[in-house]
């Protein structure tokens, strides 16, 4: 089959999803389930791929997903706890006792308190959508926001997980790839703080904040440059933890400097606000709980509590280890059930909380699943049981729809692939909605492709991992979460058509850094 006929057949999914949520705005959801449904009859009919091993593959993304889609049913179970019981109300009402400018707010709580959530393995675009909202944002920018602010330190996120998990299936230099990744970031992080002021308040936001925009999205470039070289590399999964920290404190020091204070004066404090510990219960107990399980001692004794017992066979080679114990969402869940008592008014309080939870829950949570498993689906078509291992026969490594794509692109680009190769990890993170399946999926398409050009091929991988991170300001699966907390599916395409330009941007400037760094 001609290359460029096969190129077409394999993106044409991808470009099916995109179209149905950003033209004819219709769920993520029932996008992701067309365009699985699509995968499935073109890898079967196009890529040698039998019909087993692609229901398989669906069923190894979805157990994939769980890092995902459990932390989205069970964080939305957490925020509708704390909407319900006002705990959300509270939170909004000390945040405005900071005192701090619209612009600035966008500043410390996306990129400076969203690096660190996301960093601890929480989830700030379940999280924050809600405090955007009542803090007079759109319901458009309340989602589009955390989702931006989700980007800068992707690669850091769920402790380093998206480049930890890499490098150990693929014996990478950890603390090699961890900082050429940092190296990118001064640059896209102050270009997602200047996106997200375009995206709060336009132009006018842009010129508004544009110098705490630029002292935020440098210090949380910074940082991560200064913490991925003095911290061990074992604690690389820290350095997100702790450059969201410095984010917030610059900003606020950055107040002082100006002779502006930290604090409002206010006299219309509501009488019924809760106190700020218990409002925060559960997000106070989850970020302990993400430190705690960061510990490798503590790790390796949860995992030791369920060891084989959670490791899932799919075939042949292929197992998934869920880690149950050692996941965030777990966690999620206990903090949830132990700050439940203390929070709850009620047998129908509860009755209430449930039944919005689920209402909201199962779209999303079933979106984040179907995302995952397309993209397993496109990273085992070709391949075929042999020897006990699930593989390409020989001579048909080419007839996959990944090893399509990156070929493609890389012949149709030559010399010029390293400045459009970052396309290629905004493309697997918003198929995915991860910047680890996308590292994952396209190690192989890279070492390639840069093998064949003769190029560097950590810096370029960095690039695509970077590029990945950026990807979740239009991961369907992210936005989808972040939409249904608030309530409001049905803005995906809108929040897309919002933040596509932003990424796109962002994405082409990181290839544009990736030649100026193979150049060097």
């Amino acid at each position: 089959m001609d290359l460029l006929i096969s190129f077409l057949l394999a993106i044409l999914p991808i470009l099916v999803i995109f179209v149905g949520l950003v033209l004819l705005k219709r769920s993520g959801t029932l996008m992701g389930f067309v365009g699985w449904v699509l995968t499935v009859i073109i890898a079967v009919l196009f890529f040698s791929t039998s019909p087993a091993i692609a229901l398989l593959a669906t069923a190894n993304g979805i157990l994939a997903s769980f890092g995902i889609s459990l932390m989205v049913l069970f964080t939305i179970l957490q925020v509708t706890m704390m909407d319900v019981t006002g705990a959300i109300t509270s939170i909004t009402e000390y945040i405005r006792l900071v005192a701090a400018e619209r612009y600035e707010q966008v500043m410390l709580l996306n990129v400076g308190f969203g690096s660190f959530l996301v960093s601890i393995g929480a989830t700030p675009v379940t999280m924050l959508p809600p405090i955007m909202l009542a803090l007079g944002f759109s319901p458009v920018a309340a989602v589009a926001l955390p989702c931006l602010g989700y980007d800068p330190l992707t690669s850091f996120s769920l402790l380093a997980v998206p480049i930890t998990l890499p490098a150990q299936v693929f014996n990478l230099d950890l603390a090699a790839l961890g900082s050429q990744i940092s190296l990118f970031l001064p640059v896209i992080s102050t270009g997602f703080a200047f996106g997200m002021l375009y995206i709060a308040d336009g132009w006018n936001g842009v010129r508004k904040g544009l110098v705490p925009g630029l002292v935020a999205g440098l210090t949380l470039g910074l940082s991560a440059i200064l913490f991925v070289r003095i911290l061990p590399v074992s604690a690389i999964g820290l350095v997100g933890v702790f450059s969201g920290l410095v984010a917030i404190a610059v900003m606020l020091l950055f107040r002082i400097i100006q002779g502006k204070p930290i604090v409002a004066k206010r006299a219309d404090m509501p009488a019924d606000v809760m106190p700020i510990g218990r409002a925060a219960l559960p997000w106070l107990l989850l970020v302990f709980f993400c430190i705690a399980i960061s510990i490798p001692m503590i790790s390796t004794g949860l995992y030791g509590l369920l060891g084989p017992l959670q490791k899932i066979p799919i075939v042949a080679d292929k197992a998934i280890d869920l880690k149950l114990l050692n996941q965030a969402y777990t966690w999620v869940l206990v903090s949830t059930l132990i700050a439940a008592p203390f929070m709850v008014r009620g047998r129908d309080e509860a009755r209430k909380i449930v039944g919005t939870w689920l209402r909201r829950a199962w779209a999303p949570t079933l979106a984040a699943a179907i995302f995952f498993a397309i993209a397993y689906v496109m990273d085992w078509s070709g391949q075929t049981v042999i020897g006990g291992a699930l593989t390409f026969a020989a001579g048909t490594a080419d007839i996959n729809m990944n090893a399509v794509i990156g070929l493609t692109l890389a012949m149709i680009f030559g010399v010029a692939f390293p400045a459009v190769s970052p396309l290629l990890g905004l493309f697997g993170a918003f198929v995915s909605g991860s910047e680890a399946s996308s590292n994952v999926m396209f190690h192989g398409i890279l070492k390639r492709a840069t093998g064949v050009l003769d190029l560097d091929f950590l810096k370029v991988y960095s690039a695509h991992a970077v590029a990945g991170g950026i990807a979740s300001g239009i991961a369907p699966a992210k936005i989808i979460n972040a939409a249904a907390v608030i309530d409001q599916l049905g803005i995906e395409g809108e929040v897309i058509r919002r933040c596509a330009p932003i990424a796109i941007v962002l994405t082409l400037v990181t290839g544009g850094m990736l030649v100026l760094f193979l150049a060097l």
